[in-house]
């Protein structure tokens, strides 16, 4: 189906979010996390001035090979791209339901977008889009998505209602390969073992695949929030806490934290890619910054009264750090 047929995608437009103050969006820190400013301008002129400070951004991703191109996912607000490390943003998709994004690692004008019960795929940076998948049950949303690293031929898709699927021709087809016990909201390969995969999945916890996602195992029976893969292994986040394993979940440690431990309020993670030992996660009030593995924690307090969605650290410039924030319940 063509982008014709498509009602839910547009490229590039404006809609009228702009004009209410807000303390949503996007932020920004040069010094990682010590001060912050919104990054969340549309457009200025002398007549006005439009921002996306109301939305509410579960995902931020940076474009392969490009740290000034920014991908930012609102459930309510669309997709949104900026081409200039957040100084402006364009929307790219107007449909509420978006989900996950999933970028080809080295055709990064080439991405797939969670959308709704659909998955639309665009090779042209977003200007035109078509849909590659789409679901009868409606309810049964499209949460997560995952490439292969080794063959981005290979896309993995999964639902709310647990299944994960797999295309192995960009798209072309698919098949259902697991039913997992509830919905599957990330999934991950490993860079290096392309055949090891894991899921985050909601109320359950988190799950690893030795087999290319056939069959699964459950590591913890908690309520997952968010997890980071690491050169040496995973940092889990749940709810209670941090689990951080180096042996790809064989052995897991507990890391010690100065948030409340019946419930951290633990929302996003994200570590230093040239640094592991360098630790961030975001709460409802508080940006964690841990230098020594998680043993120690540097509190800040977060410059919005929305909670730390989505963490997201500048591969070229570990100081600059992007904050995608929202309201949750």
């Amino acid at each position: 189906m063509l982008v014709s047929a498509i009602a839910f995608l547009g490229a590039a437009c404006t809609p009228g979010v702009g004009g209410v103050a807000g303390d949503g969006g996007v932020w920004f820190s040069l010094n990682r996390g010590e001060r912050w400013e919104q990054k969340v301008l549309i457009h200025a002129d002398g007549a006005s001035r439009q921002t996306i400070n109301s939305l509410d951004f579960h995902k931020l991703v940076f474009s392969p090979q490009d740290s000034r191109k920014i991908f930012a996912l609102s459930a309510q607000g669309g997709l949104w791209i900026s081409w200039n490390a957040g100084n402006n943003w364009d929307l790219i998709i107007s449909a509420s339901g978006v989900n996950d994004i999933a970028i080809h690692p080295t055709q990064p004008r080439t991405f797939y977008v969670a959308v709704g019960a659909s998955i639309a795929k665009t090779e042209s940076d977003g200007d035109v889009f078509k849909a590659v998948y789409t679901n009868d049950q409606k309810l049964n949303e499209v949460a997560s998505l995952a490439l292969n690293p080794a063959n981005p031929a290979i896309l993995y898709a999964g639902t709310k209602n647990g299944q994960v699927l797999v295309s192995e021709n960009s798209g072309a087809s698919w098949r259902e390969i697991a039913k997992l016990e509830s919905a599957v909201e990330k999934l991950a390969i490993h860079p290096a073992k392309p055949d090891i995969m894991y899921a985050g999945i909601s109320g359950r916890g988190l799950a690893q695949s030795t087999d290319k996602g056939k069959n699964w195992k459950f590591f913890e029976a908690s309520e997952f929030r968010d997890f980071v893969l690491i050169p040496t292994g995973i940092i889990y986040a749940s709810r209670h806490g941090l689990l951080r394993s180096l042996n790809q979940g064989q052995d897991w440690v507990n890391l010690p934290l100065i948030s409340d431990k019946n419930d951290s309020n633990i929302y996003s993670l994200a570590v230093n890619p040239k640094n592991p030992l360098e630790i961030f996660y975001g709460t409802r009030s508080t940006f964690y910054r841990s230098l020594d593995g998680g043993f120690n924690w540097i509190p800040r307090s977060l410059p919005t009264t929305r909670a730390s969605l989505s963490i997201l650290i500048n591969p070229d410039n570990q100081d600059m750090i992007y904050l995608g924030v929202g309201r949750v319940r």
